[in-house]
């Protein structure tokens, strides 16, 4: 293999390290290419552990979007914080959580560093993101600030705005506004970069063509980073420090500079519910596969439901899971969901079956028991006539 084989293999490594990217579990990332429908996607079991997963970016022209969607990462009451959310909006077990509670007349500070949400200066939880922190910090200084009673409205207020479709429309149309160029850049970077380069050399020769080359490619990268960096700045105003950190990158590495506009759009709808951003942006089918989910999570949480045994922190978690099951409920209904049929078990698989599992569908033999792989979920009967 020559050296010029060699490099060019180099550039396409790392354009397929870019490719990839570690979602954690609570997290649902959108996937398309461009001009495709969106489709959902959790984080693997096979390339992954029980935190997270990696997930695969479409590498080739044209190239599309990339969006994560999280449910809050936290129970939340008129009392306090709870560390800990016991449904997951991922199919299999939810990630580590450590449990921890707070009560909000204990919190005298909050802050945002990195992905870190600190209170009275020390780690609370770590999330995924440094956007996601600081939102979820900003909503947390403002909590602590009210009275119980308005604390619960605005409770209320933070799920809804979780499922506001008309907010995600709005910021992806604001999205397309300021990321247009980029996206534009990046599919022409990469054919420079994989199509023209290596044809050109075959043409005419890498010694008539290579002055050429790199200032086109500096060229291409240069403007990248600025039409990346003016973009980032009009939609995520607060994020100094990763604005500063990803231009660089994409101005050092022609490969990277092919993704910047994934970079751009994944954390756009982060504060948003998964479900809302599917209703919006995915096909019916793929909705009322999240829907079906995201509801038989929530009304049928695997056991145990709650880790900490103080009292303030079970009835946060009740509230908090009460209070998200009203939300999605009221929002299906609102889309013309049946939530019954939505949770409808499927027909026996055989005639010796009798019972389910509600969570995980599972089939059993026995009228009662358990599911063990639901943490000892009680076993439901199978409907006749289904």
């Amino acid at each position: 293999m020559s050296d010029l084989e060699v490099l060019f293999l180099v550039l396409a490594l790392i354009y397929g390290w870019e490719c990839l990217g570690w979602v954690h579990r609570g997290n649902v990332v959108f996937r398309t290419r461009f001009g495709h429908p969106w489709k959902t996607v959790h984080p693997g079991a096979i390339l992954g552990n029980q935190s997270g997963g990696i997930i695969f970016a479409h590498p080739l022209p044209p190239l599309g979007a990339l969006l994560s969607g999280n449910q809050l990462p936290v129970s939340l009451s008129s009392d306090g914080v709870l560390v800990y959310v016991s449904s997951s909006i991922n199919p299999g077990w939810r990630p580590p959580q450590s449990g921890k509670f707070i009560r909000f007349d204990e919190i005298k500070g909050v802050e945002a560093r990195a992905k870190q949400v600190r209170v009275n200066a020390e780690l609370l939880l770590k999330t995924n993101s440094p956007r996601l922190a600081r939102f979820i910090a900003g909503k947390l200084q403002r909590l602590a600030k009210l009275s119980p009673h308005e604390r619960e409205k605005a409770l209320v207020e933070l799920y809804h705005s979780s499922f506001d479709t008309k907010a995600i429309e709005n910021r992806w149309q604001e999205f397309h506004k300021h990321a247009a160029s980029v996206r534009i850049l990046c599919n022409i970077l990469f054919a420079y970069l994989f199509l023209v380069a290596p044809a050109l050399i075959r043409l005419v020769g890498l010694k008539r063509c290579w002055l050429s080359l790199i200032i086109g490619l500096f060229a291409l990268s240069i403007a990248t980073a600025i039409l990346f960096r003016r973009a980032h700045k009009a939609l995520y105003p607060q994020a100094d420090d990763e604005r500063f950190t990803h231009f660089l990158t994409i101005l050092l590495s022609p490969p990277t500079a092919a993704r910047a506009h994934d970079v751009l759009s994944r954390p756009l709808l982060e504060e948003f519910h998964p479900l809302a951003i599917a209703q919006v942006l995915c096909p019916e089918t793929d909705f009322r596969r999240l829907a079906r989910l995201a509801l038989t999570e929530v009304r049928h949480p695997a056991l145990p439901i709650c880790p900490n045994n103080d009292a303030s922190a079970v009835a946060t978690e009740l509230r908090a899971r009460q209070r998200l099951q009203q939300t999605i409920e009221q929002f299906l209904r609102k889309n013309g969901v049946d939530l019954e049929e939505l949770l409808r078990p499927s027909a026996p698989t055989d005639e010796t079956c009798q019972s389910y599992c509600p969570r995980c569908g599972n089939q059993f033999t026995t009228p009662t028991g358990q599911c063990a792989d639901c943490g000892g979920l009680p076993l439901q009967p199978l409907p006749h006539g289904n």
